[in-house]
Formats: C-alpha cells, sequence, structure tokens
C-alpha cells in the first residue's frame, strides 16, 4: 500500500507546535513549509493526497490562504486549521475547517476519512458509482476517470438526485464563485460529463437540461 503524502504548511516559529509528528508517526510521508507559495510550487512537482493548512500557527484566520490553496489544488482535500474563537468561512475552499483547540487525534480522524479509501468517499446513486478520492466514475459499463471539476459536479448532482439544480448554484458549488455571466463553461464541463456516464451523451437519459434553468439527475428507480 502506497503511503499517502501530506502537505503541512505552518508556522516557521520554533515555539509554534507542529502537527508534523502525529501525522509521521501515523505512518504519513509529511513534507512541511512554510508559507504557501512554497508548498504550491512543491505541488506542482508533485501533488500530495491531502494538505493540512495550519492557519492558527500562521497567526491568521486562513480564509484568504485556504481560498488561494483550493484555486491552486483543485479537487485535493484541505484541512484548514483556524486560531481559536474563529468562525469557520463557508466560501474558504476548505474540505474541513477545525477551530483551536483540538486533539491530534481529531485531526488524524479528520485525515484519514478524507485520504482515498475511505468507503465514505464512495457515491452510489442508481447506476452510477464515483469514487471521490480515486475521481473515477463507473456508469452501465462505462468507466471514466474524470477531472476534479467533474467529479465535484458529478458528486452535487448525485447527493440531490431527482432536484432541478440551477445553473447559480452549480457554478457556486462547483467554481466557488457568484460571477454567472458566462456559462459556458458549465456547458462545457456538461458535456464531458455526459460523455463520461451517459449511454448516448446526445440524447441524455441520465443527466437531463431543464430549458433555462439548469440540470437535474434522473436516475432509473429500483425495487
Amino acid at each position: 500500500m502506497t503511503t499517502a503524502s501530506i502537505l503541512l504548511i505552518e508556522s516557521g516559529r520554533a515555539s509554534a507546535p507542529s502537527f508534523a509528528p502525529s501525522l509521521e508517526k501515523k505512518g504519513y510521508e509529511v513534507e512541511i513549509h512554510h508559507t504557501l507559495d512554497s508548498a504550491l510550487d512543491a505541488a506542482k512537482k508533485k501533488l500530495p493526497d491531502l494538505v493540512v493548512l495550519d492557519a492558527a500557527s500562521m497567526r491568521t484566520s486562513g480564509s484568504r490562504l485556504c481560498r488561494r490553496a483550493r484555486a491552486h489544488l483543485d479537487g485535493i482535500p484541505i484541512i484548514l486549521v483556524a486560531p481559536e474563537g474563529v468562525r469557520p468561512d463557508p466560501g474558504n475552499g476548505a474540505s474541513v475547517t477545525l477551530v483551536q483547540p483540538f486533539t491530534p487525534r481529531k485531526l488524524l480522524n479528520r485525515v484519514s476519512r478524507l485520504l482515498p479509501g475511505d468507503e465514505r468517499y464512495k457515491l452510489e446513486i442508481g447506476p452510477i458509482r464515483l469514487d471521490l478520492a480515486k475521481r473515477k466514475a463507473e456508469c452501465m459499463g462505462k468507466q471514466a476517470r474524470l477531472t476534479p471539476k467533474q467529479t465535484k459536479l458529478l458528486e452535487v448532482f448525485m447527493r440531490n438526485p431527482g432536484h432541478l439544480i440551477t445553473r447559480k448554484m452549480l457554478i457556486r458549488q462547483v467554481w466557488h464563485t457568484e460571477y454567472t455571466g458566462d456559462t459556458r463553461t458549465l456547458d462545457v464541463h456538461m458535456s464531458w460529463l455526459r460523455k463520461a456516464i451517459e449511454p448516448d451523451p446526445r440524447h441524455p437519459s441520465l443527466l437531463k437540461t431543464i430549458r433555462g434553468m439548469g440540470y437535474r439527475l434522473d436516475v432509473p428507480e429500483t425495487d
């Protein structure tokens, strides 16, 4: 089994406690960086399986740093460690926000849940199966490796089967923006997603277009 790699971004101050010993003791490969820029440069050479952004040690809320990290590391789980008293920002791009104080065990539990292989990160709705960690989709004999955006897009549909998902909602949840002036990017990703899972992408039976409103995932009813 391959050791999971974790990119740990934390303060370089000697007085700041580090989560590295706890993570390494658990068997993870930990690469430490003291600035977001150096961490992002390292990620370009080798993508980590998970990022821990210890904003508390850097004496900042971390929201701005986390949004930057999310923009560059799309699809990679990010755990944001926020200082005591900070209210988690739902738009910070973090997969999980942990507010100090908490035990190292709590961090390790969150790490294990976000890493590949956890059954809680596999979705199955009707004929569609999605492995969020490996970004793989299976449907009616078809198998496809998805991009991070396609994975998130399909996840939104699979968590809301049978419900209309507006274009605005999809853009907000997948691209983390309120700007809806240009929806061509969404249309292109929907086209790619249909090619990945639809038996006949030109005549979709699963991902339906609701004209002028958005899309809906229709899955066959099972007994």
